[in-house]
């Protein structure tokens, strides 16, 4: 938690951009090596192959929304919502978000929050399952 705490600043502030970039790396890494990971999932996990594969397969969507969530992360402005009244809605990383993964989905559950968390700015801890 403090090397994340540690490393949040730096990643908050990083571009969108350049988050997006990073984003698009992992995906391409991910897709490259999916059948290997299946496979480290079926070996250490004892999940089919089968499972293992649609394991990645939906990690990997979630990731690929993760390289366009920066569109969704700008912040939005209404002009006269009332008389003299403008709106703007800013977001901004929350700082360090945990996430606890339980064992029957090793891959998968991470992947649906890791890429978000981290394509919006947030620094990421990893708690996977003990079994």
């Amino acid at each position: 938690v403090a090397s994340a705490t540690a490393a949040a600043p730096a990643w908050r502030d990083a571009s969108l951009a350049k988050r997006q970039g990073v984003m698009f790396a992992f995906r391409e890494i991910l897709n490259a090596r999916k059948e290997e990971l299946a496979r480290i999932l079926t070996s250490e996990h004892g999940k089919v192959l089968a499972d293992a594969h649609g394991e990645i397969a939906r990690g990997l969507e979630v990731v690929e929304f993760a390289c366009a969530a920066p569109h969704l992360l700008k912040g939005e402005y209404s002009e006269s919502v009332s008389t003299g009244v403008d709106v703007y809605t800013l977001r901004q990383p929350l700082g360090v978000v945990g996430v606890i993964s339980p064992f029957n989905f090793p891959a998968m559950v991470p992947l649906w929050f890791v890429p978000i968390a981290l394509a919006a700015g947030n620094a990421v801890v990893l708690k996977p399952s003990e079994k």
